[in-house]
């Protein structure tokens, strides 16, 4: 067996069948390959739809497994034990790979020994009136930072990657992803990996697509859940994987609040607040008005992109905000 397929599924109806049609054109008939679904306890109609569609088409072993904790960590973990392949790949249900995604990357290890795992650049894809806006600002440096594989970065060794493809004894060597941990499984076990000494390559001929949330309260939800989960990857005295674009939303809302409350007692620090929030909607606002002139249809609904990344943002900042406090009453009790 050449490559395993890892798809970790919760109520995904709406995206499996894509994802499998996606992964199934990613081979010849020359590759061994095997596909393994792994479901936490779906409520939804993904189990039955994927079992009825690869029972019909499915010409490659595939087994369907299930996830009792429901987390993302369980159901890789599951996933790695099961699989028989020399190269493991886990792309998310949300997600299609583009055609050559899986050759390139093996390519790609195969001239270079010391990378671990290869990853693409991702390509947001939306549903609906307010996804296509969400879909703008996921793809934006100002919505997400220096995300590389978000914001289509030149081919070269990187931190981390998306959706990637590792060899099988990375997870012999390092071990596999932390089940403590409901988000950022992926940034813990990516710096254990650059510590034992592998690399990360990030491949711009590999290209995955991503369908976003398609609404303004799932996004809050989604980014407050990640900026939630951020402070459980300091242990200690050591932070591992967070890189400054993880806090840059928790610095500028801190210093801005701050500013506010200090400004009752003196004037100099609410002038400080007004310009950092003139200047932040400034920025914002130039975005939208940028987009409303580079795309191919004029209209005024790129205003909005004001409120989406500030959503983005904010939401984001609330949930870390959140965790450093439950993290500080934890580490007291």
């Amino acid at each position: 067996m050449q490559v395993s397929v890892l798809i970790v599924t919760r109520n995904e109806e709406k995206y499996i069948i894509e994802c499998i049609k996606s992964i199934k054109g990613q081979f010849s008939e020359d590759i061994k390959w095997e596909l393994i679904i792994v479901d936490g306890k779906s409520t939804d109609d993904t189990v039955k739809l994927a079992s009825a569609y690869l029972e019909e088409n499915a010409v490659y072993p595939y087994q369907i497994l299930s996830n009792r904790e429901k987390i993302l960590a369980t159901g890789w973990n599951i996933g790695i034990e099961a699989a028989k392949g020399e190269y493991i790949i886990r792309p998310d249900a949300h997600s299609i790979l583009y055609p050559g995604y899986i050759q390139e990357g093996i390519k790609t290890l195969q001239k270079k020994p010391e990378v671990g795992a290869v990853g693409g650049t991702l390509k947001t894809l939306s549903k609906g009136f307010w996804g296509d806006l969400i879909k703008i600002a996921l793809s934006s440096k100002i919505g997400v930072g220096d995300s590389s594989f978000r914001v289509g970065a030149k081919s070269g060794y990187k931190d981390t990657v998306v959706y990637g493809l590792y060899r099988k004894e990375i997870f012999e060597n390092v071990g596999f992803f932390n089940e403590f941990l409901q988000k950022h499984q992926d940034t813990e076990f990516h710096a254990r990996v650059l510590k034992k000494g592998w690399k990360f390559w990030l491949n711009n001929d590999m290209t995955a697509g991503y369908y976003c949330r398609d609404s303004t309260v799932k996004l809050a939800r989604q980014m407050y859940k990640i900026g939630l989960h951020i402070p459980d990857l300091i242990k200690g005295k050591y932070v591992i994987g967070i890189q400054l674009r993880h806090l840059i939303p928790f610095f500028f809302f801190s210093a801005l609040i701050a500013s506010f409350i200090l400004g009752f007692a003196f004037e100099f620090f609410l002038y400080l607040a007004l310009i950092q929030l003139t200047v932040y909607l400034a920025i914002l606002t130039g975005f939208s008005i940028l987009n409303i002139f580079t795309n191919k249809k004029l209209s005024i609904k790129y205003l909005l992109l004001i409120p989406i990344i500030f959503t983005m943002h904010f939401f984001y900042f609330l949930g870390t905000f959140t965790g450093f406090l439950k993290k500080t009453r934890n580490n007291r009790q």
